[in-house]
């Protein structure tokens, strides 16, 4: 699983991206949850710097090694590669209920 917080200061918002694996997977159905744990408490999550405008994307990826490689790149183009799906789904035009950074239409 990663786990990663932007603030975006030109849209005056955060947004918390969290991507299970298989593994997480499994280990849910195990009834083993996942908790994300603020800072104060030992865990991961820091305060938000726009916690009146806080956007969540939780993603699904089954290519663990793909995943971290492109983790370790730019976290925008990690968010445009996790929703490279979207344009397929029927009735959905890759605008539409999605974290848009101005990505093309067509790519």
């Amino acid at each position: 699983m990663i786990m990663t917080q932007l603030d975006l200061p030109e849209r005056q918002q955060s947004l918390l991206l969290v991507v299970f694996t298989s593994f997480n997977l499994e280990r849910m159905a195990m009834g083993d949850p996942i908790t994300l744990e603020s800072v104060r408490e030992g865990g991961l999550l820091k305060p938000f710097m726009y916690p009146n405008n806080v956007s969540l994307l939780i993603g699904y990826e089954p290519d663990e090694v793909e995943l971290y490689r492109r983790a370790n790149g730019d976290t925008l183009e990690l968010l445009r590669w996790l929703e490279r799906g979207r344009k397929f789904i029927k009735g959905v035009d890759g605008t539409e209920n999605t974290f848009s950074m101005g990505k093309p239409k067509g790519d």
